[in-house]
């Protein structure tokens, strides 16, 4: 994966981050907007976790570029890890926990990219 394209997923990871917290600003949530918040964070919850999965295992990353090594793998890392969004239950009532999770995510994203 080149520079430019680990960026871009990244933006992509706070692109996702803006509309859920966009949809979720409007709580109490309708049951319309709940599936849409619902269909999103699980989106975005396994796109984290099969990058995270691919990213860890020696092998795969003798193959990465320098920028994957030491900043896309980490930030996907730490987001995975750090963020609570592997403990987050897509099936579990949309609140104000899930709203933090998500800045989570879109912080520790958005450190890498400044």
């Amino acid at each position: 994966m080149t520079k430019e394209e680990a960026t871009q997923r990244l933006r992509l990871i706070g692109t996702q981050c803006s509309e859920i917290l966009r949809l979720h600003e409007q709580l109490p949530v309708d049951p319309a907007a709940d599936a849409v918040i619902r269909s999103h964070i699980s989106d975005l919850k396994q796109e984290l976790e099969s990058e995270y999965i691919r990213t860890q295992p020696e092998r795969a990353q003798r193959s990465m570029t320098i920028f994957e090594l030491s900043v896309y793998a980490p930030t996907i890392e730490e987001v995975w890890k750090q963020s609570g969004i592997r403990r987050l239950r897509v099936e579990g009532k949309v609140d104000s926990k899930w709203k933090e999770v998500i800045e989570a995510v879109a912080y520790k994203v958005s450190q890498y990219l400044a």
